[in-house]
């Protein structure tokens, strides 16, 4: 823009010995801006954190996608395991089999415990899934046939220790002397695990493959493998080049499609709020228009002058649309300034705790920023303001200057 119409507005703007009421209009403009900008960007950090966070939870028990044979157990599971591991994008690959039982302890009457067993292969077990970050005492690639390892919340309810032996009651039948009867093996607990996730702690049982293997009678075959990408994001890209590269005969799934009305939701919950967070701002703009009308009244016989010296129509309009700019620029500026350092502090430092009644698997706010949501953000005072200033803009350039100057 010209220096005559930078010169002018900035002039205007700065003005001290006149015009108290159209500065204090100004201000509130302003600090509408800034308020407006400062809600959006907290909302939607808090947004993406907790949704950030719900991802990473489902997807630590288990892998970023599951990988399953659409006639049953996995032909060939080493070779698949090969073709997968060679796959542009993938992290890690593991075989696994799961199943569903009755857990109790061998010395006591207390009733069963319902759990998901999840068999593992304990070499490969730990680049799939997170939640083995916290086994103790012993790794997972420590896990031996006859051992299991539990959630911490589900051994607490059975009163169980490390070296304790349980009964473990397959929901899969055998052929005994007495018919159909249920599978049963003993398990000594060899490790707990505590993922902050209710789900996984207290229902979530961990075995050897192997065991899985011979009590399902399958010889070496898996029933799905478990497929970590290097990042959540980048599921969508390499889930595809998998299939593509094992065939037809495979399928492929992950949280995020059983959760996809979860996500969904997320998604409009986080759009919503910042729509009606906006309407700070949509105020703002009307505090913008009121106090570039005012200008217009204040400064009609200084327009008159510029427009008989010579200045045109379009560049007074270009004037007060540059006062908008930088009502709404200033506005966004320190809206972004106090926002945006809140919320790295906030989310680096934790300082925002989470009652552990209400959320188990968050124990903090989080609030995550991204680029494009901050650019968002930046961009829509700055056009609103510019909105908001044509109308009082288009004004001052419609002024008659003999007119401007005869009421004078």
């Amino acid at each position: 823009m010209a220096l005559f119409e930078r010169t002018i507005a900035d002039r205007y703007l700065k003005t001290h010995h006149k015009g108290a009421f159209v500065r204090i209009m100004v201000r509130f403009a302003r600090g509408g801006t800034a308020l407006g900008v400062f809600a959006m960007v907290v909302t939607l950090a808090v947004m993406n954190g907790f949704r950030e966070e719900i991802q990473a939870t489902l997807f630590s028990g288990t892998a970023h996608f599951t990988v399953f044979h659409l006639a049953g157990d996995i032909p060939d599971t080493q070779g698949t395991l090969q073709a997968i591991r060679a796959v542009p994008g993938v992290k890690a690959a593991s075989p696994i089999r799961l199943e569903k039982g009755l857990l109790r302890r061998t010395d006591s009457e207390m009733p069963p415990e319902a759990v998901v067993v999840k068999a593992v292969d304990p070499a490969s077990a730990h680049g799939t899934s997170s939640i083995f970050d916290t086994q103790q005492p012993t790794p997972i690639e420590q896990l031996k046939e006859g051992e299991i390892v539990l959630g911490k919340e589900l051994a607490q309810r059975l009163g169980l220790r490390i070296g304790d032996t349980v009964a473990l009651v397959f929901f899969r039948m055998e052929l005994g002397l007495g018919g159909q009867q249920p599978k049963v093996a003993a398990f000594k607990v060899a490790a707990t695990f505590h993922s902050h996730s209710s789900e996984y702690d207290k229902a979530w049982a961990i075995i050897h493959l192997g065991d899985a293997m011979r009590l399902a009678r399958t010889e070496g075959r898996a029933e799905m493998i478990e497929v970590r990408a290097k990042s959540i994001d980048a599921i969508a890209e390499v889930k595809p080049r998998v299939l593509e590269a094992l065939g037809p005969a495979y399928q492929a799934t992950d949280l995020r499609d059983s959760n996809k009305s979860l996500f969904a939701a997320l998604t409009v919950e986080k759009w919503a709020f910042a729509a009606i967070l906006s309407l700070i701002v949509l105020v703002a703009a009307f505090n913008i228009v009121a106090s570039l009308v005012l200008l217009v009244t204040e400064k009609r016989r200084d327009l008159g002058v510029l427009l008989a010296l010579g200045a045109t129509p379009r560049q007074i309009q270009r004037l007060f649309e540059l006062q908008g700019l930088r009502i709404g620029a200033v506005g966004t500026a320190w809206g972004l300034g106090t926002s945006v350092p809140l919320c790295l502090i906030l989310d680096h430092f934790k300082l925002l705790k989470l009652p552990a009644a209400v959320y188990d698997f968050i124990t903090y706010m989080p609030f995550r920023l991204k680029l494009l949501d901050i650019v968002l953000v930046g961009l829509f005072p700055l056009l609103v303001s510019w909105l908001a200033a044509r109308y009082p803009a288009k004004k001052a350039a419609s002024l008659d200057p003999v007119d401007a100057l005869r009421a004078e």
